[in-house]
């Protein structure tokens, strides 16, 4: 924490808050990517979308890895490590647009949510983390937080469970990052993720059907922008500011799905919502910060 302190003191200000400002800019185009996704929900099924978003992203990114990195682009360092999390990767997407299919995009990605929660509770097992009093708290009010918005006391929709599964593959995805060394550069990962995604889910797709994907090929083209636009700005954040100051604004993109599914969709969160939203917030800011 002390060395986390003194990097954030050698940062100059006004890069840490162009940090800030492109990691925020991140989190508000995800959502973006899912309320496309949902969209399309009406007309293809959710295995064709998730082949179209990881085609599309490829198309994008390995061009860009390739000019960066060449071969490494297609083959990266750290090969068995890249490819588990990319299937752990490429499960959490998928399933994630299972939930959005009926569930709203907040309640959806306030559900997927358990994964920063589920990480700090398995990391002391996994990684050898110190458990602290803090971390425990905010474990706990996560989880309360998520059960508050899944609400299985009242207007339950069974969907939102797949955002659940969502998070936890993606906590697992957390932890096999943190395990696999820094073997290769971020772009030629994010281009090896694309092909190997796409990939995977090739015969998911064909077995699911491709219904009317011409007629959204321009959607296809916009999510493989911007996801990758999502992971460049978040790279270029992390580079101006460090990452115990950025950790917590990952919990913008709850936000930015709240707007998304309102002005998109209508969809606005009940009280009952915002109050497990709320408490998400404030647990996932202590595990932020408490971890940084």
């Amino acid at each position: 924490m002390a060395e986390s302190v003194a990097d954030d003191k050698q940062q100059p200000v006004d890069r840490v808050l162009l940090g800030l400002v492109l990691m925020a800019a991140a989190m508000f185009v995800i959502p973006l990517r899912d309320g496309i996704a949902k969209h399309m929900t009406d007309a293809l099924p959710v295995f064709t979308i998730a082949w179209g978003t990881y085609v599309a992203a490829a198309i994008v990114a390995v061009p860009i890895a390739m000019r960066l990195h060449g071969r490494e682009a297609l083959l990266p360092a750290g090969l068995k490590s890249q490819t588990a999390r990319t299937l752990l990767l490429v499960g959490s997407m998928t399933v994630f647009f299972f939930s959005i299919r009926t569930v709203p995009l907040a309640n959806a990605i306030s559900a997927y949510f358990v994964a920063p929660f589920v990480a700090a509770a398995l990391a002391p097992f996994v990684l050898s983390e110190r458990l602290t009093f803090p971390i425990v708290c905010a474990v706990v009010g996560g989880f309360i937080g998520v059960i508050i918005v899944l609400r299985p006391d009242g207007d339950f929709d069974a969907n939102i469970l797949w955002a659940v599964l969502a998070g936890i593959l993606f906590a697992f995805y957390m932890l096999a990052t943190r395990l696999a060394a820094r073997q290769a550069p971020p772009m030629a990962a994010l281009a090896y993720q694309a092909l190997l995604g796409a990939l995977v889910l090739t015969p998911f797709a064909l077995w699911s059907g491709v219904g009317e994907i011409s007629s959204y090929l321009g959607w296809f083209a916009a999510v493989g922008v911007l996801q990758s636009l999502s992971h460049g700005l978040s790279i270029a954040a992390f580079r101006f500011a460090p990452a115990g100051i950025l950790a917590p604004l990952v919990y913008l993109e709850i936000v930015a799905a709240v707007v998304v599914g309102f002005v998109v969709f209508g969809d606005w969160p009940s009280a009952h919502t915002w109050l497990g939203i709320a408490v998400i917030l404030c647990a996932g800011a202590l595990v932020a910060i408490k971890r940084s």
